[in-house]
């Protein structure tokens, strides 16, 4: 004991003097559980900031492509006919949106991929749009109709821009031509994520 009690006494003498400088195993212990703790706060929220600007960007993606396709609507006579030549290339893309439309009725017809955009228009009197946001494996949709319909798409009929969105799901790709794809749209703006 009197060993123990001398050795002490001379640590906090060398300690006084300048002599020890260094941290203890404690003091590096509690550095060690600030930096987790910090860490377990930090990480969660970096995730979500990216999920909500993975959707933010499919989003915006549809936003141009709609501008696209309203442009191309107005330069072809009031008509969506003919947005599509082809199941690989579309007249929207002479609108230099700088996006990839894919043709909901071709082969490789499903948004998979940032600034991928699945496009429907298998009449003129309205275009559909998806784009898959791949961090939280949401479909988000827009329904363009300028005439009234019949059959019903998505559930809608009436002249209007509507949005929607699936919610996450197994899948990875996004398709506009699945008429299930989205349910509750709404007229005022992408519905909350």
């Amino acid at each position: 004991m009197i060993n123990v009690q001398s050795r002490l006494r001379e640590r906090r003498l060398r300690i006084e003097q300048g002599g020890d400088e260094g941290f203890t195993l404690i003091e590096l212990l509690v550095v060690l559980l600030i930096i987790g703790i910090l860490l377990a706060i930090a990480i969660p929220t970096f995730l979500s900031v990216t999920k909500t600007a993975n959707n933010t960007a499919a989003q915006a993606d549809l936003q141009t492509a709609l501008t696209g396709a309203k442009t191309y609507f107005e330069q072809a006579n009031q008509t969506y006919a003919g947005v599509f030549n082809s199941t690989t290339y579309s007249n929207i893309t002479a609108v230099d949106t700088g996006l990839n439309f894919v043709s909901a009725t071709g082969s490789a017809g499903s948004s998979t991929a940032a600034n991928d955009v699945s496009i429907s228009a298998p009449t003129g009197s309205y275009v559909a749009l998806a784009s898959f946001s791949t961090g939280t494996k949401e479909c988000w949709a827009i329904l363009d109709i300028t005439a009234t319909l019949s059959p019903a798409i998505w559930g809608q009929s009436a002249v209007g821009t509507y949005y929607g969105l699936a919610k996450a799901s197994s899948s990875t790709t996004c398709n506009a031509a699945t008429t299930t794809l989205v349910t509750g749209l709404v007229t005022n703006g992408f519905p909350t994520g």
